[in-house]
């Protein structure tokens, strides 16, 4: 994934701005690390590149 997505990607449950986190990156690729919700508390992983953003049932609204 590339670093520059961060900027227009939200959370899919509170639409939430998400923040980077990076454990392996290659140059402006993201190959392992995460993706976290301020408002939900939640973490989207990042793995072999590509991000879950899959929503969940943990945050219906922002708070």
């Amino acid at each position: 994934m590339k670093k520059s997505l961060v900027e227009i990607l939200v959370c899919p449950t509170s639409k939430a701005a998400l923040e980077l986190t990076v454990d392996q990156a290659e140059g402006d690729e993201i190959v392992e690390g995460g993706l976290i919700c301020p408002t939900c508390d939640h973490r989207f992983p990042i793995t072999q590149g590509v991000p879950d953003l899959l929503p969940w049932d943990g945050c219906a609204t922002p708070k």
